[in-house]
């Protein structure tokens, strides 16, 4: 037997002598910072296996309010009516709106911005499903390739439908592309101007490029213009 087998039996022969008080006492004084070094380990490690145990893989939705005072993040008002009209099953996927936002790309505000770095990591990683701000912001925000060309097949549909909508950015000469390119639509006579007051006056949609979620964006669009 090692030494530190030796040491453990004797240790344990010591206690079993003392009384059970006294066993506690003495088992509290000299190893209770191993005991509570043992015991948050296996509180993280429970927490970690509940994490992963429920965690939710995927979104039904990821919607961006850029450059909005109004409460619209996931929890609000705006959120739970979606929800309720939806009825999306939120432990199968999240539902997840976004209002801490703030940058004009118009202005050239993006660069250095903090938020919109983490517009671009969002759609890079292709979690962003749509960003709504100001029509002129989101025309200029269409010439970085992060929305989506509404003239892409998967955006197909939705392009026939809002096609009277639809929001062009005019690339420059000598880019190689000569006909205007359809990045978002005006949505400014919905109800996130008429009824959540998001924004005062004009409100414009664009699509994430990497967006899986088309369908959703729009049972998003439906709800938000009254077409439900």
């Amino acid at each position: 037997m090692g030494r530190l087998g030796e040491w453990f039996q004797s240790e344990k022969k010591k206690v079993r002598e003392l009384p059970k008080k006294q066993a506690l006492a003495y088992i509290w004084e000299y190893y209770h910072i191993w005991i509570i070094a043992i015991v948050a380990f296996l509180a993280f490690a429970i927490f970690v296996i509940v994490r992963l145990a429920t965690k939710i893989p995927d979104n039904w939705l990821y919607v961006v309010f850029a450059n909005t005072r109004a409460e619209a993040a996931t929890g609000s008002q705006i959120w739970k009516d979606f929800q309720e009209a939806e009825g999306y099953d939120l432990k199968e996927k999240n539902l997840i709106f976004d209002d801490a936002c703030y940058f004009d790309f118009l202005k050239n505000e993006a660069r250095g911005n903090n938020y919109f770095n983490a517009f671009v990591a969002l759609v890079e990683a292709g979690v962003l499903d749509a960003i709504t701000m100001e029509p002129d912001s989101l025309v200029a925000l269409g010439q970085t390739g992060r929305l989506l060309d509404w003239d892409a097949e998967i955006c197909k549909k939705l392009e026939d439908k809002y096609r009277d909508r639809l929001l062009y950015w005019q690339p420059p000469e000598g880019s190689g592309y000569t006909d205007p390119i359809p990045v978002g639509i005006d949505v400014s006579d919905s109800l996130l101007v008429t009824k959540y007051k998001l924004y005062p006056e004009k409100c414009a949609l664009g699509i994430g490029a990497a967006t899986k979620n088309i369908e959703q964006i729009g049972d998003f669009l439906e709800f938000i213009l009254g077409e439900e």
